[in-house]
Order: C-alpha cells, then structure tokens, then sequence
C-alpha cells in the first residue's frame, strides 16, 4: 500500500498535479540513490528529502511502497465532478478541456510509482462554501480510509487547492482526529501558477526550496472543552452569576477540582470575556453569556458528530466502508 493525498480542487490542476509531481520526483532521486543502500557519501536523496519520507507506511507497508502515492482524495465542486468547469489554462495548453479532464490527463504523464494495488481518484463533492458542509464529509471520508480502521490508509493533506472552505476543514480535521501524518503546501508564486508539473528550476529539498512545505504539529493553548464547560454551566443558569459562584458550581469538576479562585478567573474567565463570550459588570462581579458566546457552545456541540461517529466505529456498530457505499456525493475512478 501506498499513501492517500486528501486535497481540494478548483479550476487550478497544478495544485494537485504539481504536489504529485513533486512526491514522484523526490521518491526517484531516493530509488537512485546508491547511499540508501550502501552508504555512499554522494548523496542524490538529501537529508530533507529522507526526512520526508521517514516513517512513511510505519510497519504496515512493503518497504518498496513507502512514500508512494496509491490514490488522491479530491473534495471539490459538482462541477468539477461532472466535467462542466473549465480549467485554467496552464503551460503547454492555452484552451484547456474541464478541470476533470485536465486532471487526469497530466497525472497519467506525472504520477508514475504505481503500488502494486493501483492508482485511484476518490471524487468528493462539497459545497465549497460552506465549510460545515465540507468538514462533515472530509471527516466521514478520514474515518472511511482511518490509519487504524479496517482500511489502515496513510493521509498526507495537501493544503493548497480548492477553496478556503475545504483548506480549513482539511486543517480542523488533520487537527481534531490526529489521522494525517502530514499536511503541505506547494508555492504559489506566480511564476508557479501556470505550471501542471514540478518547474524545472527547482531543486527538490523539502522545506528549503521555496517551493514544498511541510506544515509543523501546531500546538494550542486554547483549552475549548473547558471553556465549553463554563460557558454550557452559565447557559444552565440562564441568569448573570457571581464569579464565587460560578468557580464554586464547577470546582467539583474536572478540569477545575485543582484550579484555585484566583487560577479560575485568570485562565478562564478572562479569556472568555476578552474573547467576547461572556459580558461581565465589574461592580457586581456578575457575568452573563453573550451571543457570541451562545454561538460558540453551538459550535461545539456540532462536534459531538465526530466524537459518536468515532464510538460507533470503535465499538464497530458501523462499518464505513459499507457506509461509503451510500453516499451519493463519493465516486471512485482509477487510472
């Protein structure tokens, strides 16, 4: 097995075909590489590019797999999908065909490793405008290919196409469910925008070409589940609340039972109130739950989607593979 590239799609076939050229160029210049295998001191692969593809594939894939690409996730329009959006026109072709046709023609001329299980297009149709929309079903379709589920895929993210509803929801789920190991971006300088293909000008060295980047694990001090918690007590209440009062309704609760008044308010309260969440009287000491603070639980609780989908597979009352099979906005192609 090989690696499965979850990216979106618009009317620029670069942004796949070039992240795809790219892969494809740096696994050559590691399978020419006599250092992998004997140790020489004249490197092709550099060290950038090793550490691209270190720990690929874990224990799971042959070693001879690691790194390649077996199948590309697109989340796009109808569209596209269907064939009726042009693409922009790129180097080499001044009337391009639609988006779809485009695609797949230059990944025939640019995707070449080929796992022994093939190469396939997964066709995912979003509202790209709606990012809801997009987040629910990037979701279902992480958890469909899930690293540890049935299907045991590997995801890389490629944040670079498609609109910024689909980039986002990529993010929001690389993120929440820790399912992609990797999440790129390929430049967008315009001298780049019309190519389909890897410039011939860059040399291939991840993170130090100016050219393919790796996004770093992106680490938060925004504690969401606790502030939901305050915020969901005083929504309880339906009434402005002293701080003694709030801290003494929730100091019995996990994460508070160590949190001392003084933590309480520092950590919690005002941040929720310099977020706009909360309003808050300064000669009462009350405060009270804002709109947008109504807004924010609301959000939250969008997400015990995602916490029930992940019960019912682990405790397998669903199967997503066969789930997968009824969705009419997922279609697979192979090429």
């Amino acid at each position: 097995m090989g690696v499965y590239h979850f990216m979106g799609v618009g009317r620029a076939v670069g942004a796949v075909t070039c992240a795809v050229s790219y892969i494809e160029k740096a696994l050559d210049l590691i399978a020419d590489d006599p250092a992998t295998e004997q140790g020489s001191m004249k490197k092709r692969a550099n060290d950038e590019i090793v550490k691209l593809f270190h720990g690929s594939g874990g224990i799971s894939h042959a070693e001879s797999d690691r790194g390649k690409i077996e199948a590309l996730v697109l989340f796009t329009s109808p569209e596209v999908i269907q064939g009726k959006l042009k693409s922009f026109p790129y180097t080499g072709c001044d009337q391009p065909g639609s988006v779809r046709e485009e695609l797949v023609r230059n990944l025939k001329t640019v995707w070449k490793h080929k796992p022994q299980v093939g190469r396939k297009i997964f066709w995912c149709e979003v509202d790209i405008d709606d990012y809801q929309d997009c987040f629910n079903k990037i979701i279902q379709v992480a958890y469909r290919f899930s690293p540890s589920g049935k299907q045991g895929k590997e995801i890389w993210c490629n944040l670079t196409g498609g609109s910024n509803s689909i980039g986002f929801a990529l993010l929001s789920m690389a993120r929440l469910t820790g399912m992609s190991t990797k999440h790129y971006l390929i430049s967008q300088k315009k001298e780049f925008q019309k190519e389909v293909r890897l410039p011939s000008q860059i040399k291939i060295q991840p993170n130090k070409d100016g050219y393919f980047n790796v996004m770093p694990f992106l680490k938060t001090r925004l504690e969401i589940f606790e502030f939901y918690d305050v915020l969901e007590e005083m929504e309880k209440l339906g009434e402005s609340v002293t701080t003694t009062e709030l801290f003494n309704r929730l100091r019995y609760k996990h994460p508070f039972t160590d949190a001392s008044f003084e933590d309480f308010k520092r950590h919690y309260m005002l941040k929720l109130y310099g977020l706009g969440y909360t309003e808050y009287d300064v000669e009462s000491d009350r405060c009270s739950l804002s709109e947008s603070g109504q807004k924010f639980i609301g959000e939250l609780e969008g997400l015990e989607y995602v916490f029930e989908l992940e019960e019912k597979i682990s405790t397998k009352k669903i199967d997503m593979v066969a789930e997968s099979k009824t969705w009419p906005w997922f279609s697979v192609q192979e090429i």
